[in-house]
């Protein structure tokens, strides 16, 4: 049979291009690009920007708000691991999200003014029971606005106030999803975040103060850690604060990979209200069930590592991850990180849905900071295998 027409590839074969004869004609049967696969802009943007582009869509039901409430709203239509989401936070009104799987399962911030010296909490959300996982010990009247950030890398989550890095957390739940915003279904949709910015993970970890492990309870399917009480009335105490009541002795914490049970390893950190009592400190030592010496070194944090284990033997999180939450060094986050990256992409396979380029953006950028890290020269390069094995799979 006579080829008589080639349409789509100029006549030639370039890489990529499968061509095949229909009826005589040389037709190209896959260029090996569509729109989906198109690399887009994804760091230090806005949600708005996506929303052109097609990359993020409304959804109704996208998450859970920081009370456990459905909430509709604006969410991204591929996956991400490592990120930041960032903007002005009505309290009481708008919430952000990060790595949802769906409404059921997701990290989120996001401020409930009704909660007694507890904003803004961080939370995740696992079949529909939250746990809070972290909050800071300040007071924020209802619809005031604040400016939230939610920093996910690896398994190390740091969230931010006002441009002020509060304090983080430790979890292992959650490697990559969605990320949004959305306001409670019931709340007028004009409360969402003019403008939500997205972009790469970046974070340099504070040190914690103390590092405990305290009870938890459980109420309405929602589990959070047992602190010190002292209620107070704001007004009675001369402060401006539109809720009946204050606690003295609440702290600013975040959790360690905590996995159910009735106890939660948290590191505690300074940021707290000035009204607070000083003393409040020495209040969360004396009801822990176990308490830890913050680790000046690396070998310390392991040594804590092992006994965190031996209380919480479901805990995930390796000895890279606990160590670099506990001392804040950023020469140990790439290999937090890279332990983070072979375990779920390489060994369990969880990391789904992630756009190719994006993933290999993110490593390569990851393999870099390992480079420039000032760690042994053993543990550098085993940790520069585990990256570069994840690039070649």
């Amino acid at each position: 049979m006579a080829i008589t027409k080639v349409v789509g590839a100029g006549g030639l074969e370039p890489d990529g291009v499968t061509l095949e004869e229909v009826d005589g004609t040389i037709r190209v049967k896959d260029r090996g690009i569509t729109r989906a696969k198109l690399e887009y802009p994804t760091t230090n943007i806005t949600f708005n920007y996506l929303i052109t582009i097609a990359k993020a869509v409304w959804g109704i039901e996208i998450g859970r708000s920081e009370d456990n409430a459905l909430t509709s709203g604006i969410k991204t239509v591929d996956n991400f691991t490592d990120k930041y989401i960032e903007g002005f936070v009505n309290a009481d009104f708008s919430s952000f999200f990060a790595r949802a799987i769906d409404k059921d399962n997701l990290y989120g911030i996001g401020i409930d003014s009704s909660r007694t010296t507890k904003d803004p909490l961080v939370h995740k959300v696992v079949d529909g029971t939250q746990t809070i996982l972290a909050s800071e010990g300040i007071d924020i009247d209802i619809g005031k606005s604040q400016i939230l950030k939610l920093n996910i890398a690896g398994s190390s989550l740091t969230f931010y106030r006002n441009n002020s890095q509060i304090g983080t957390i430790t979890d292992t739940e959650f490697t990559t999803g969605y990320w949004g915003y959305g306001t409670e279904i019931n709340i007028d949709y004009a409360n969402l975040p003019a403008v939500v910015y997205f972009g790469d993970a970046t974070s340099r970890l504070q040190k914690p103060i103390a590092i405990v492990e305290l009870p938890v309870i459980e109420e309405n399917k929602r589990v959070e850690v047992q602190l010190p009480q002292d209620l107070r009335d704001p007004k009675k105490l001369g402060l401006n604060l539109n809720k009946p009541q204050i606690n003295l002795k609440s702290v600013t914490y975040g959790a360690i990979d905590y996995k159910g049970g009735s106890t939660m390893i948290i590191a505690i950190y300074k940021h707290g209200a000035p009204y607070l009592d000083p003393k409040r400190f020495e209040d969360v030592l004396a009801i822990a069930k176990n308490k830890w010496k913050v680790p000046n070194s690396v070998q310390e944090a392991e040594e804590i590592w092992k006994e965190f284990k031996n209380a919480n033997p479901d805990m995930i999180a390796g000895k890279h991850t606990v160590a670099y939450h506990i001392i804040g060094d950023a020469n140990i986050e790439p290999c937090s990180v890279a332990d983070f990256y072979h375990g779920n992409l390489i060994q369990e396979q969880k990391i789904k849905g992630v756009p190719e380029w994006e993933l290999r953006r993110t490593l390569l950028r990851w393999k870099d900071k390992l480079e420039k890290a000032r760690l042994n020269a053993e543990l550098k390069e085993k940790h520069m295998k585990k990256l570069e094995e994840c690039l070649r799979r």
